[in-house]
C-alpha cells in the first residue's frame, strides 16, 4: 500500500494507531491510558497509508532547555522507505537551537539517529522484577518517607528541575494524578531528598520517575513502591549509578538489557545533580 506524504500530526483520536504501533513493536507498556497522557504532554507525528491508516510516529517532548525524543516506531510493512529519518529531521526542525536533545535508542533505530546528527552519551538499563524482596530500612539513614501531599508539589518539582536539568512541573502533576504511589523523603530537618513514583501499565508496576540524593534513599523509594506488590516490576536507570544497580539486585531485579542514551550534535546538557535515579520512561527521561 502507498504511503501519503504529508507529515501529520497526531492527536487524541490518533491513539489506537499508536496502539496498534506499539504493540507491533512489543512495548507491552504503552496502553491507552499512558499514550493518551504523552500525546497530551508532547507534539506526536506520523504517516499515513493512503487507507488512512498510521504507519508512523515519533513523539517530541519539550521541558524548556531540554528536550526529549521518542516512541519511534515505523510499521513493519513500511520499513526501509526514509519514514524515520523523515520524521526525526522533522522533530529538529521543530526545536530551539539551544535545546539540548536526548534520546534513549534502540540497536536498530542507532545507525538512523547517528546519521542525523546524535552520539552516545551515556547508557540506560532496564531492570524487571517478578519476585521482589524487600530491604532492611536502614537505622543511621538520614530519611524519613511519606506518602506525598498537595503542598510536597512545590519542593518536588524543584527538586526534578534540578536532577533532570528540564521543567516536567505540567507533566509531574499529570503522573502524579495517575500513579499507585507517590512517595516523599524528607531529612531530619524537614528538607525534601527525594521523591518516586509507582505507575501501573499494562505489563508492569513501573517505578519512576526517582529522584534521590544518594542510591540508599533511591533504593528505600523503591522498597517503599513495591512493599506487597505481586506480579511484573520494571525501572529504567541510569547506568552510572551502579551501587543503585546493586540494591535493585538485593531486592530482586535483573538486568534486561541496556540502550544507548544519545544527544544531538554537541550541545550541552543543562546542569544536573547527578540526583535522577530512575527515568520516568526511555521516551521521556
Amino acid at each position: 500500500m502507498g504511503v501519503m506524504d504529508e507529515l501529520i500530526e497526531l492527536h487524541e483520536e490518533h491513539v489506537p494507531g499508536l496502539l496498534r504501533l506499539c504493540r507491533q513493536a512489543d512495548w507491552p507498556d504503552y496502553g491507552e491510558q499512558e499514550l493518551t497522557l504523552l500525546v497530551r504532554q508532547g507534539r506526536f507525528f506520523g504517516y499515513q497509508n493512503i487507507s488512512g491508516d498510521i504507519i508512523s510516529c515519533i513523539g517530541l517532548f519539550l521541558f524548556g532547555g531540554l528536550s526529549s525524543i521518542g516512541l519511534v516506531i515505523v510499521d513493519k510493512d513500511y520499513k526501509r522507505l526514509g519514514l524515520g529519518r523523515r520524521m526525526v529531521r522533522a522533530c529538529l526542525s521543530r526545536t530551539d537551537e539551544n535545546t539540548a536533545i536526548r534520546l534513549c535508542s534502540t540497536t536498530e533505530g542507532l545507525p538512523l539517529y547517528e546519521k542525523a546528527g546524535f552520539h552516545t552519551a551515556g547508557s540506560v538499563r532496564k531492570y524487571g522484577c517478578h519476585s521482589f524482596h524487600r530491604i532492611e530500612t536502614q537505622e543511621d539513614l538520614d530519611a524519613e518517607l511519606a506518602s506525598f501531599r498537595k503542598q510536597d508539589f512545590q519542593e518536588l518539582a524543584a527538586a526534578d528541575l534540578a536532577a533532570f536539568g528540564g521543567d516536567r512541573s505540567n507533566l509531574l502533576q499529570q503522573l502524579i494524578s495517575a500513579s499507585e504511589e507517590c512517595v516523599i523523603a524528607r531529612n531530619n530537618d524537614g528538607h525534601l531528598i527525594g521523591y518516586g513514583l509507582s505507575v501501573q501499565t499494562p505489563a508492569n508496576l513501573k517505578f519512576g520517575p526517582i529522584i534521590a540524593s544518594s542510591s540508599d534513599i533511591a533504593a528505600q523509594i523503591v522498597n517503599r513502591l513495591a512493599a506487597g506488590t505481586q506480579g511484573p516490576m520494571r525501572i529504567d536507570i541510569p547506568a552510572e549509578h551502579t551501587s543503585f544497580h546493586d540494591r535493585l539486585t538485593e531486592m530482586g531485579f535483573h538486568a534486561v538489557r541496556a540502550q544507548p542514551l544519545m544527544l544531538y550534535q554537541k550541545k550541552m546538557l543543562p546542569s544536573q545533580n547527578g540526583h535522577l535515579y530512575a527515568l520516568i520512561s526511555q521516551a521521556l527521561g
